[in-house]
């Protein structure tokens, strides 16, 4: 059962992140934390819960210089390879 938990907080986490993209809020998807922490921290176990992810959502800074360059993206001959 937890695996399978485990695994749908991604579904959610696909529409928490879409959500905020519209209404043009930056998130940020990070696994390598180190979830026991975050448990102890926010309490989790006692609410029967446990840290899969972290997202943290917010607004870029007016300065950030690198919000207006251009993405890179490679040729998908380079990225995908088709056996």
């Amino acid at each position: 059962m937890n695996a399978w938990s485990t695994r749908q907080v991604y579904l959610a986490l696909g529409q928490y992140m879409t959500c905020a993209a519209m209404l043009g809020i930056d998130t940020c998807p990070m696994e390598g934390f180190v979830p026991d922490q975050y448990d102890q921290i926010l309490n989790l176990p006692a609410q029967g819960y446990h840290a899969v992810v972290v997202c943290p959502a917010g607004y870029r800074a007016a300065d950030d210089k690198y919000a207006e360059m251009p993405k890179v993206r490679y040729p998908t001959d380079v990225v995908v390879e088709y056996i």
